[in-house]
C-alpha cells in the first residue's frame, strides 16, 4: 500500500468518526445560545430584581421625632431603609462623611428650625435621588419642607454622576483582556507576565482616573488617591485571571474572565449601590474585586478614602492570591524543565 493510498485510508476513517455537518451546526446554535443566555442574565437580572433592602441612613435629633420620621419612611419604603439615630446633625454629617450611612434627615432640635435631608451623591446618585423624593413626600406630608444639602458632590462637568457608574465594565475588562493576552503571547516566559501586569494595572489606573478627571469630569479631587485606588483594583482582577490562566490555561482563563464579566461586574454595585441589589447578592459582590473597587473608587473620588479599609484588604487579598498562582506555575515550569535538561 502506498503512501498516498495510506494518507487517503487514514483521512476517510477521520471523516467517518467526525459528526455531520448539521449536528455540529446545531452545537454552535445552543453553545451560542446558552452564552447569551448566561450574559443577560448575569446584566438584567440585577437590574430588574434591584431595590432598596436596609439601605442605611441616619435620623439626627430628638428621639420622640426621629422615631416618627422612621415610621413615615418605613410606611412610604417598606423593608427600604436601616434608620440609625444620631444625637446632631453634625453626628449625622461625620456618619456620612465615614461612609456609614449614604444620607439623613435632621430634625430641629427646637421650634423654628428647618429640618435638613442631607445626601450624598457621590456614594451612590441612585440613593441620593430616592432620598431626595422621599424627602419631597416627607415634607408635604409633616408640613415641614426639608432643606437639600449634597455633602459629597458630583463632578462639576457630570452632575448625574454618571462617569463613575459607567466606569465598571471598562476597569472590568482591564482585569480580563490583558490576562487573556498575556497567557497567549508570552506562552513561557511567566514572570515577564507578572511584571507586565503589574505596569499595566499602574498604566490603566491612572488612565482612567484622567479619563475620569479630565475627559468625563466626574472627579474634582484627590486624583492621585483615585488612581492608587484604581491601580490596586486593577491588579487584583488582572493577577487573579492570570494566576488561573498560568496554571490551568486556556480553561483557567475562561474560568477567571466569566467569574468578573458574569458574577463579578453585575454585582458591583457601582451603577447602584449594594443595597439596591437582590438581597445577598449585594453583599456577595464586595467580596469580588469588581464591587471591593467600585466602593474603593467612590470613597478615593468623594470621600477622601473614607470608608475604603474592607475594600483595600479584599483587593489586596486577591492580588496576593492570584501572585501566588502564578509564582507557583513559574517554579513549576522551572521544574518541568529542569527534569528535560
Amino acid at each position: 500500500m502506498t503512501t498516498a493510498t495510506t494518507h487517503r485510508t487514514a483521512d476517510h476513517h477521520a471523516a467517518a468518526h467526525e459528526p455531520p455537518a448539521a449536528l455540529k451546526a446545531a452545537g454552535i446554535v445552543v453553545a451560542v445560545t446558552t452564552l447569551l443566555a448566561l450574559v443577560a442574565i448575569a446584566f438584567a437580572l440585577p437590574a430588574a430584581r434591584s431595590g432598596p433592602h436596609d439601605v442605611p441612613i441616619g435620623v439626627a435629633g430628638p428621639q420622640a421625632a426621629g422615631g416618627q420620621t422612621a415610621h413615615v419612611l418605613d410606611q412610604k419604603a417598606p423593608g427600604a431603609f436601616a434608620v440609625t439615630y444620631y444625637p446632631s446633625e453634625a453626628a449625622l454629617r461625620e456618619a456620612i462623611g465615614n461612609r456609614d450611612v449614604y444620607g439623613g434627615i435632621a430634625l430641629p432640635a427646637q421650634p423654628g428650625t428647618e429640618p435638613a435631608l442631607l445626601i450624598a451623591t457621590g456614594a451612590s446618585p441612585m440613593v441620593a435621588q430616592m432620598l431626595t423624593q422621599l424627602g419631597a413626600q416627607f415634607g408635604q406630608q409633616t408640613g415641614m419642607p426639608l432643606r437639600i444639602q449634597d455633602l459629597a458632590p458630583p463632578g462639576a462637568r457630570d452632575s448625574r454622576g454618571a462617569g463613575v457608574a459607567a466606569s465598571a465594565l471598562p476597569i472590568t475588562l482591564a482585569g480580563i483582556l490583558p490576562a487573556i493576552a498575556l497567557v497567549l503571547v508570552l506562552r513561557t516566559e511567566i514572570w515577564m507576565r507578572l511584571a507586565t501586569a503589574l505596569v499595566f494595572s499602574a498604566v490603566a489606573g491612572v488612565t482612567i482616573a484622567v479619563l475620569l478627571r479630565f475627559v468625563l469630569g466626574s472627579v474634582d479631587q484627590n486624583f492621585w488617591g483615585v488612581s492608587a485606588g484604581l491601580t490596586l483594583g486593577v491588579a487584583a482582577a488582572l493577577l487573579t485571571v492570570l494566576g488561573l490562566g498560568s496554571l490551568f490555561g486556556r480553561a483557567g482563563l475562561a474560568l477567571g474572565a466569566a467569574l468578573a464579566l458574569l458574577v463579578g461586574n453585575p454585582l458591583s454595585g457601582l451603577a447602584s449601590a449594594p443595597e439596591m441589589l437582590p438581597a445577598g447578592w449585594g453583599a456577595l459582590g464586595q467580596f469580588l474585586p469588581q464591587g471591593a473597587t467600585a466602593t474603593l473608587l467612590r470613597s478615593t473620588a468623594s470621600f477622601a478614602g473614607a470608608g475604603a479599609s474592607t475594600a483595600v484588604v479584599v483587593l489586596t487579598c486577591w492580588a496576593v492570591a492570584g501572585t501566588a498562582m502564578i509564582v507557583v506555575a513559574a517554579l513549576r515550569r522551572q521544574n518541568s524543565s529542569a527534569a528535560v535538561t
